[in-house]
């Protein structure tokens, strides 16, 4: 595989390089809205994924019938006199974790967009009175002939990068999540050698022929997020990742002052709050010395990290994690027969 360019070289303590524009169709799609779970589902409609891992990605605007800029701001809106139903859609799974959350939203959009028609969720796969896994989403797309059933499997993931860790710097072992027993490369391999497959077994087969008999399968992967470079140093991107996807910072709670001093004055900042981690919020939040007196306040009650957007007065933005001191405390190894790109 040829290799990936390398990003510009970067001043060691200049972290502006991720302060970014949002992206003008969904800096258009989010005007119109205030409702935060409709601003969730339009971040999912452009949010690229996060890894390549040889199968489709997530459902292109052309797949569900909602290319058309006009169109699709008008069946998002059309969506806000519904929000009692996704309500109550989303505490059948009597949850409140991120994932569960992002579940809901792409279930609720497949069942809702023009070209396509949501099959079954979350169905059970049993060997005789064994449970054996679970297929996260089954549709298909309107008038596609021969018929084809979808099999996607989701995850929504926040990691960080570290600067030293298991492999070289382009693996994705290196980029864990803040509890620090996940990684890009656990991630990858649980996805593509457990979860995929697992559509394709007996047990699978036999769910998918009572929905759609004789249907072929086609299959994807649905993983948006954002990796996360430690904040005075911008890392390689690991083989598996998107070069495109969605990227910020990370920090721990002592390099706060240092930070703040490396960014523009005008610097504002939000905290995100579970489950809403996935569009940006309306508004830009307090300055930078209201945010360090709060992080005071939280390290010095519980050592869970924050997760915030850091706001320009241009509009330029992005996410960030900080971390308590003494983060990360283990590392997780790296499956054996991890996915790789090379």
């Amino acid at each position: 595989m040829p290799s990936r360019a390398e990003p510009a070289p970067v001043a060691p303590t200049d972290p502006t390089w991720a302060l970014r524009p949002c992206a003008p169709a969904l800096r258009e799609d989010l005007a119109c809205l205030s409702a935060p779970w409709l601003r969730d589902i339009a971040w999912l409609l452009h949010a690229p994924d996060m890894a390549r891992l040889g199968v489709a990605g997530r459902p292109t605007l052309d797949e569900l019938g909602l290319a058309d800029d006009a169109f699709r701001r008008r069946w998002l809106a059309s969506l806000a006199p519904r929000r009692q139903a996704f309500l109550q859609h989303l505490d059948q799974r009597r949850s409140q974790r991120l994932g569960i959350y992002h579940e809901a939203l792409w279930q609720w959009i497949l069942g809702e967009a023009p070209r396509s028609a949501l099959l079954g969720h979350n169905l059970t796969l049993r060997e005789g009175k064994r449970i054996t896994g679970e297929l996260d989403l089954l549709y298909r797309y309107r008038g596609v002939e021969p018929a084809t059933i979808e099999h996607a499997e989701l995850a929504i993931k926040f990691f960080l990068g570290l600067e030293q860790g298991p492999g070289d710097r382009h693996a994705a072992a290196r980029w864990i999540g803040t509890g620090s027993f996940d990684s890009l490369a656990i991630k990858c391999h649980r996805l593509a050698q457990r979860q995929l497959p697992a559509a394709r077994d007996e047990p699978g087969q036999a769910v998918r022929e009572t929905l759609t008999p004789g249907a072929a399968l086609h299959q994807r992967i649905i993983m948006p997020g954002f990796l996360y470079h430690p904040w005075h140093q911008r890392l390689a991107l690991p083989d598996l990742a998107n070069p495109d996807v969605y990227q910020g910072l990370w920090c721990h709670h002592r390099a706060w002052p240092a930070l703040c001093a490396a960014l523009p004055t005008a610097t504002r900042g939000q905290v995100l709050r579970k489950p809403h981690w996935l569009a940006p919020p309306r508004g830009a939040g307090p300055p930078m010395v209201a945010l360090g007196e709060l992080l005071e306040r939280h390290f010095a009650a519980t050592p869970s990290p924050l997760h915030l957007r850091l706001t320009l007065p241009d509009g330029r933005g992005c996410r960030l994690f900080v971390v308590t001191d003494g983060w990360p405390p283990a590392l997780p190894l790296p499956p054996l027969d991890a996915p790789s790109a090379r």
